[in-house]
This record gives structure tokens, sequence and C-alpha cells, in this order.
């Protein structure tokens, strides 16, 4: 049941970066509100790592970010929050892995700033 569950968020959280990463792909023509949203987004997405990796850190005794979508799933495949198997996991590394694009971690991090970076500069200057 655990494996059931655990590969039911791996799909949600799927879901959420397929959609997160798709939105660059739609155009503004068929969704003009698409900049700020996507903006708003990014920001919860990456303020949800950032406060996530802080409220971990008394198990984990370092700081890193950490999607709390990714310790739910790790915590069902029976990792501990102070195994670095979990907060030092990457959701999008196991994701382009297992379609055959093995990223680094840090790959996985410059990917997400990129996007955080990508996505302000069009809020601020393209909406």
């Amino acid at each position: 049941m655990r494996k059931f569950f655990s590969d039911f968020i791996f799909l949600l959280h799927a879901l959420f970066v397929i959609f997160w990463y798709g939105l660059f792909f739609v155009p503004l023509s068929l969704w003009s509100g698409k900049i700020s949203f996507h903006f708003f987004l990014t920001l919860a997405i990456v303020g949800n790592q950032f406060l996530w990796g802080f409220l971990i850190m008394p198990w984990t005794k370092k700081y890193r970010m950490v999607c709390f979508l990714t310790t739910i799933m790790q915590l069902l495949r029976g990792q501990k929050i102070s195994d670095p198997k979990n907060y030092n996991h990457s959701f999008t590394k196991e994701f382009f892995g297992k379609t055959g694009l093995n990223i680094p971690h840090r790959g996985a991090t410059l990917l997400t700033f990129t996007i955080l970076t990508v996505v302000t500069i069009q809020y601020f200057f393209f909406r």
C-alpha cells in the first residue's frame, strides 16, 4: 500500500512539474494572464521549498531546499526525514532520470532558479 501511495505522490508531483514547465509553451494569445499566474505559481513552488527546508532543519541538521511532496513521497518509501535520501533527494532529478535524461542534483537546482529568473523577468517586463 505504501508503494501505491508513494507512486501516487510521484505522479501528482510529476503533474505539477509538467504543468509548471509547460506554462512556458502556452501562448499569451490563449491566456493573457499566464505570465502573472506563472510568476505567482513559481513563487509558491520555490517559497514552499525554502520554507519546508527551514522547517525540517531540526531533523536534517542542515538547510536544503525541499518540497513537502518529496518528503511525503520519501517517507512513504521508508526514508526518515533525517535521512539524506530524503532531504538530499531531487524530484526533478528523479523525474528526468525516469525519462532517460540524467541531470546532476545541482542541475535540478539550477533549473529551478532559471525558471524563477525567467518568470520574474517576464512578470516585471513583459506582462
